[in-house]
């Protein structure tokens, strides 16, 4: 199960916020893509875990503001965040359940059915579409060797191995402050 904060949306949430307080509004027009109903559906989430807060003007016409309540153990990962050029690529990665174990496996090229036998539960049309997305980000290179049968296999490369610790750090944060947000 996903938490909260491998949500892409909700990311980009904490990126945004950690400029400033921010009425809904201006989530929406600076995070592209988003539906409103995902934004409020997100920003309960988060305020209902403490990771953020919400205050109103409470007159008329009624302002709501968010904000962040600590962003010091959120502060590494906003910051990484920040540094990757390709933001929502990453955080699409830190979003998806398979596209980190699959940057982590490939230590050595690997056939499509070695991946598949080491990742239980992924279906060969997800594995193909993460491979895919992986290649397009240039993280992985898919080698074809010319025997016979053909064989295709997927390795990191050198860009995927200098993106890996980022990444895993990354994780790493947010399942450490979602473990904080449950007790």
């Amino acid at each position: 199960m996903r938490t909260l904060l491998e949500c892409k949306w909700a990311l980009q949430i904490i990126k945004n916020l950690a400029e400033g307080l921010k009425r809904p509004s201006e989530l929406l027009k600076n995070i592209s893509g988003l539906l409103e109903r995902v934004l409020y559906h997100r920003l309960k989430a988060l305020e209902s875990k403490g990771i953020i807060g919400k205050e109103s003007n409470n007159k008329y016409p009624l302002k709501t503001f968010y904000y962040l309540n600590d962003k010091e153990p959120l502060q590494p990962l906003v910051s990484l965040l920040s540094k990757l050029e390709e933001t929502n690529k990453i955080e699409n990665i830190l979003g998806s359940k398979w596209l980190l174990l699959l940057l982590n496996h490939p230590k050595r090229p690997s056939s499509p059915k070695e991946l598949l036998l080491v990742l239980p539960g992924i279906s060969e049309k997800v594995l193909y579409e993460n491979l895919n997305y992986l290649i397009a980000l240039g993280l992985i290179d898919r080698i074809v060797k010319a025997t016979k049968p053909v064989a295709t296999l997927h390795g990191l490369n050198n860009k995927g191995e200098e993106f890996l610790p980022s990444l895993e750090y990354a994780k790493n944060i947010i399942l450490s402050i979602w473990k904080k947000t449950k007790s």
